[in-house]
């Protein structure tokens, strides 16, 4: 020390250093408090949320078909299998819908010629194939992020009044768009209806 009470050079630096050394020790006790105890990130409790909202929509909705309408009534079955979650075709009086968009209008029974390949004697309805496409390359992406195999498979309901020719014309027609197991909606009713008096 001086004779006049100034800190010399090097006791200057030195306490100097002193200072910083104490700042930086202060900040990282500072920086441990927060990670320690600190509040949860909003982007890790938002993806917390998303995952438990897709499981919850994935797992607890109703039923994956759904066989509603005035026009539209399914055929009775004592079948025990559950319904699964595949792309759907609904064939109703007026009209057919993949997943529940409309892809064709019906009526008496018969696509318009205008909306198939070929004209009155064409298979394939051309509406309903570009639907179909696009749910099919819907699906495999859904698929691929579940991390789960596609299955070219579909589920028709059909009303039970549809004619043959309409149903051959919508099989084939899912058949050109890649889709080649079908399944059939059916009602499930108790056994006892089917069995004899």
């Amino acid at each position: 020390m001086a004779d006049n009470g100034a800190f010399s050079e090097a006791e200057q630096q030195f306490l100097a250093e002193q200072r910083e050394r104490a700042k930086r020790k202060e900040k990282r006790l500072k920086k441990r408090a927060v990670d320690d105890g600190g509040p949860v990130n909003i982007n890790s409790l938002m993806d917390i949320m998303v995952i438990i909202l897709v499981f919850l929509l994935k797992n607890y909705g109703d039923e994956p078909i759904k066989v509603v309408g005035e026009d539209l009534k399914a055929p009775d079955s004592s079948t025990q299998l559950t319904p699964e979650d595949m792309t759907t075709i609904t064939i109703s009086q007026k009209v057919i819908l993949v997943n529940n968009k409309k892809a064709a209008d019906v009526k008496n029974g018969a696509v318009d010629k205008s909306q198939k390949r070929g004209g009155v004697d064409g298979m394939v309805i051309q509406p309903l194939f570009d639907e179909l496409t696009e749910a099919i390359k819907r699906k495999k992406r859904e698929m691929k992020l579940l991390g789960q195999p596609y299955e070219p498979t579909a589920t028709i309901i059909s009303d039970q009044t549809t004619p043959f020719r309409l149903l051959t014309e919508v099989m084939y027609t899912a058949g050109q768009a890649e889709l080649n197991q079908f399944k059939f909606a059916v009602v499930k009713t108790d056994r006892k209806t089917f069995l004899p008096k």
